[in-house]
């Protein structure tokens, strides 16, 4: 009898190592897919590599607009059952995607808050937009405009416009662009100036940001992570989204220009 105890613990011991490769083996064969709209892409993208070292868990990370029709749009994939971990996105987004079932809005935890601004083509000269008279010039002098199909777009055609008294004059030079950054369009010379937020036009090429929306004309737009409730790796979704809250996420969101919503200690 004991003899074939010390067997099973000999074997057990010998078991150990290869439980331990297997588990490894595992992680770093998980990946974790993760739609993310324009706003906090760049973010992502800097931090996937640490989470990966960290974690073993490769992040599929997928431009995903979060709003809007085109096939790329979040609500879009998630109604072709496209499959999907996490969802970061803004936070406005997120209620009919709880009205469809396909998230829970208990589980949603808001990031940043992310500001509109105007860029202009590399090379041109930078207006004054420090006013709204001043950006209000600004914008009856240019020939063409585009901002995006998604919440800083819809700030910009169904509110700015107004605000300044231009709506009509305008919304017949505006252009709304579906799923390509708007700063691609300004660098390419097809708009004379772009609206979008903040961090999505910092990671183009090509553009001058010539700044923030003056004063009570800015829009402030918050930024939420929440998981699918079908979600393959529920459990690393939970904790890809609280590690998105943690103090070097942070850091990683002020460099982009936006302000971060949630910090916890680094343990």
């Amino acid at each position: 009898m004991k003899t074939q105890s010390r067997k099973n613990r000999f074997i057990f011991l010998l078991l150990i190592p290869l439980m331990l490769f297997s588990a490894q083996s595992v992680a770093r064969e998980t990946t974790l897919i993760v739609f993310c709209s324009g706003g906090l892409m760049g973010v992502l993208e800097q931090l996937a590599p640490v989470w990966q070292q960290r974690t073993g868990v490769h992040l599929q990370l997928e431009a995903a607009p979060s709003m809007g029709n085109t096939p790329q749009s979040i609500p879009q994939r998630l109604a072709h059952h496209q499959p999907a971990d996490v969802l970061v996105m803004v936070d406005a987004g997120i209620k009919p995607l709880v009205e469809r079932k396909w998230v829970s809005i208990n589980n949603r935890l808001p990031l940043a808050n992310s500001y509109v601004a105007l860029a202009i083509a590399a090379g041109k000269r930078k207006p004054d937009i420090s006013t709204p008279d001043k950006l209000k010039a600004v914008l009856l002098q240019a020939h063409h405009v585009a901002y995006s199909d998604s919440a800083s777009g819809r700030y910009v055609s169904e509110k700015l416009y107004k605000k300044l008294g231009i709506e009509k004059q305008m919304l017949a030079k505006s252009t709304m662009i579906p799923a390509t950054p708007v700063g691609k369009i300004v660098a390419s010379g097809k708009a004379d100036v772009g609206f979008q937020q903040l961090s999505e036009l910092q990671a183009v090429k090509g553009i001058t940001v010539v700044g923030l929306l003056p004063g009570s004309l800015q829009k402030t737009t918050l930024y939420s992570a929440v998981p699918v409730d079908n979600s393959a790796h529920p459990s690393l979704a939970r904790d890809f989204i609280h590690y998105l809250s943690s103090a070097d996420v942070a850091g990683i969101i002020r460099q982009k220009g936006m302000s971060p919503i949630n910090q916890q200690s680094n343990e």
